[in-house]
């Protein structure tokens, strides 16, 4: 079995962030949460077929339509496995989908993108949700390059393909999304 320093690291580091998860968290619900919620007790994940035509698969792998199968990429299913799994930080599988040869793992508890080359960052807190709501994979922002780093007092950062999304204090002391382009 070969061992990927650079995946285990990442979940290492996934592990860690996953954990102050809170203190990025909002504490008031959101139309994501409960989505996430109601997707994780129904037991339904949707997946896009290489046509683009969108699939949902339960729990127990039966797809509704299409060619797609809902299963996590090997590198997803290593870093899920190696953070606990459904009893693990990022809770249970809601939902996957591919594009252009990168796969996004929704979790009751987070976001995972593994990319073309293999690589899984995990997305967390409110990033994560500031770069779901913004198209996911089709994010013009693109896709993460490296777990989020920060603090409480501080904020978080994440870096981007094309840029960064940082989760910090606005000028009136608020916290808010600060999206910035790298163009």
């Amino acid at each position: 079995m070969r061992i990927n320093l650079k995946r285990t690291a990442t979940v290492i580091a996934a592990g860690s962030l996953i954990l102050g998860t809170a203190a990025c968290s909002d504490d008031d619900s959101s139309d994501t949460a409960s989505e996430t919620t109601a997707a994780a007790e129904s037991g339904s994940t949707s997946t896009e077929a290489a046509d683009g035509a969108a699939t949902t698969s339960d729990a127990s792998g039966s797809e509704a339509e299409g060619d797609s199968n809902s299963e996590l990429p090997e590198g997803l299913q290593s870093a899920y496995d190696e953070a606990g799994g459904e009893h693990g930080d990022w809770g249970a599988v809601t939902d996957v989908e591919s594009s252009d040869g990168a796969t996004l793992a929704t979790f009751e508890n987070g976001w995972a993108v593994e990319n073309a080359d293999g690589d899984v960052i995990p997305l967390i807190g409110k990033i994560g949700e500031t770069w779901a709501d913004g198209g996911g994979l089709d994010n013009e922002i693109g896709l993460p390059t490296g777990p989020e780093s920060g603090d409480a007092m501080q904020g978080w950062t994440q870096q981007f393909e094309n840029g960064t999304i940082a989760w910090m204090h606005d000028d009136e002391g608020n916290w808010d999304a600060d999206i910035q382009s790298a163009q």
